[in-house]
């Protein structure tokens, strides 16, 4: 049977030098770093316990989990490692443990249960969720969320070229792919919503330009867009516009 050899540590070079010749950055392996670590602990003095308590933070190991996909043009994963801090080498963190044993509940009774990695090409997704499980709440009466488990009325819905209409979900986040083009079309009627109303400065009727003393059509007043911002639909327009920008 044959034996395993451990790879040596590389030996330690000075990668920076102060302009005195000093050495200003130095490689070392983990290894001796760990050897150090080891021997600190039996010195009895602050200042070795202070170095080890530094040692000690630079040596804590991380979650292991990397997607399974490699990155579009790499062969490293697309996403990872995780990189949350755990107790010991070859550990998932609580989030990645999926599926959890039996015996174990779950910590987050609460959430969705999808481990992210596909949606994490989305930088929304890792804004709110740092690349761990999925953040959002279930939907009632499932173990997912509004995106990895939609209703019909959480789908797009944009029309696409073939007459149907797109069925990304949205329940979460906006369709990457249509969200733009709805933003202009709900700025446009968000722009045009002071010309509901009747101008509080000019005397403009609804459906007619604002205008200056001499006549001059003007975009609308100030008093007029402050008026239409206090209405029900503007406010749903902006909450909607809110949403599609995040």
């Amino acid at each position: 049977m044959a034996t395993t050899i451990p790879t040596p540590p590389k030996p330690a070079s000075v990668i920076a030098r102060r302009r005195n010749g000093a050495a200003r950055r130095v490689e070392i392996s983990a290894q001796e770093v760990e050897e150090a670590f080891r021997l600190l602990q039996f010195v009895p003095v602050p200042e070795a316990r202070q170095l080890r308590d530094k040692f000690a933070a630079v040596l804590r190991p991380v979650c292991y989990w990397a997607s399974s996909r490699t990155g579009r043009y790499s062969n490293y994963p697309a996403w990872g490692p995780c990189g949350a801090f755990v107790d010991a080498p070859n550990e998932r963190c609580v989030e990645h443990q999926w599926p959890l044993p039996a015996d174990v509940p779950d910590p987050f009774p609460d959430r969705c249960i999808v481990t992210l990695d596909e949606e994490l090409e989305d930088s929304r997704w890792v804004d709110y969720s740092g690349g761990l499980r999925c953040p959002f709440d279930r939907h009632p009466g499932s173990h997912r969320c509004a995106h990895h488990d939609p209703r019909d009325q959480e789908l797009c819905g944009h029309p696409v070229d073939d007459g149907g209409t797109c069925a990304i979900p949205q329940g979460v986040f906006a369709c990457r792919d249509h969200r733009y083009a709805r933003l202009t079309v709900y700025k446009s009627q968000l722009e045009q919503m002071p010309l509901t109303l009747n101008c509080g400065h000019c005397g403009a009727a609804p459906g007619e330009s604002c205008t200056t003393d001499s006549g001059r059509a003007v975009v609308p007043h100030k008093r007029r867009v402050s008026a239409s911002q206090d209405l029900e639909q503007s406010q749903e327009l902006s909450d909607v516009i809110e949403w599609l920008s995040l």
